[in-house]
């Protein structure tokens, strides 16, 4: 199976594993009540490919990303939208007194809401899902509703900061995303990306969570590896690459995912979990959970030219 990679354009891609479609359509229905069977129509498995190259992975077939109605849909879900996320908490160390910032992919509009009160500030942010824009119309955030390649077209070299944040992962060509958000960044201005971190606990996740990372959610796993290899094709220089810490919340799925590996039977896995032998392990996680890279990263790069 010849397959180019979105990244390189070329066919030196190797395949990683294959993944039936029915069980990501019946994990839907089970944890979400969301039909998600349109998607797959044409695709009895979907299949994880590495570009050899820059070390992207990726699903194929391409075209499996969500549409407009599957995230109005799961939008709607409490827990999607977190508005404390610790990626927009880091990203305030680089925003200053004066800057013009664009945000890619606003949801509701969190980040923007903590820093529209700086002094001389100027936001723009862009976003698609119509339910979002309105709830960030009530807290006084304007978003447009235009693709990032469509607003590129008539503002280039525009703004000193541009930003997004768990929105890379949900697009099908990122390099054009990635061009045009370059394209509106000034000579030194600083482009942060917010994504998962597939180099983390998250990559060899087998609960049912794991579908929140494959399409129609998340068409892209990208690492701290295949990050860095956008400055060979960009004009961009890494500044700094920050590791989520591994939080409370996810102390039990890092316990599972990590006990898997090495046992590799949910059923004793659920005997441990019933005796809660577990409990110690969180105890000792805990201790050292600062020092456990968690499921997101923040990449901050500068453009050179």
């Amino acid at each position: 199976m010849k397959v180019r990679s979105p990244i390189t354009g070329t066919t030196n891609c190797e395949l990683i594993t294959s993944i039936s479609s029915k069980e990501v359509i019946d994990i839907y229905k089970q944890q979400f009540n969301l039909d998600i069977s349109r998607f797959f129509k044409d695709s009895e498995n979907i299949y994880v490919f590495r570009c050899l190259d820059s070390l992207f992975e990726f699903y194929y077939p391409f075209g499996l990303e969500g549409d407009e109605e599957y995230y109005k849909l799961i939008s709607k879900l409490d827990w999607y939208y977190n508005p404390s996320r610790w990626e927009h908490k880091k990203a305030l160390d680089f925003i200053k007194e004066g800057n013009c910032i664009l945000e890619v992919g606003t949801g509701s509009g969190s980040f923007l809401e903590k820093i529209q009160n700086i002094r001389n500030i100027s936001i723009v942010g862009l976003e698609l899902n119509k339910d979002a824009i309105n709830v960030a119309k009530k807290k006084g955030i304007e978003i447009i509703p235009e693709l990032i390649e469509d607003y590129a077209t008539n503002n280039t070299e525009k703004f000193d900061v541009v930003c997004s944040f768990q929105v890379l992962e949900h697009v099908s060509n990122p390099i054009s995303f990635l061009k045009s958000s370059i394209d509106c960044l000034k000579k030194n201005g600083i482009l942060m990306i917010g994504i998962p971190n597939n180099n983390s606990y998250i990559k060899y996740n087998k609960l049912p969570s794991k579908v929140l990372n494959m399409p129609p959610h998340h068409v892209g796993l990208w690492s701290d590896d295949s990050i860095r290899y956008l400055q060979k094709i960009f004009p961009l220089n890494l500044q700094a690459i920050y590791f989520e810490p591994l939080i409370d919340s996810n102390v039990d799925p890092f316990i599972w995912n990590f006990l898997y590996k090495y046992i590799k039977s949910k059923l004793i896995l659920k005997l441990i979990w019933k005796i809660k032998a577990h409990y110690l392990l969180r105890i000792l996680i805990r201790l050292f959970k600062s020092n456990i890279k968690g499921s997101s990263m923040l990449v901050v790069f500068r453009k050179v030219q």
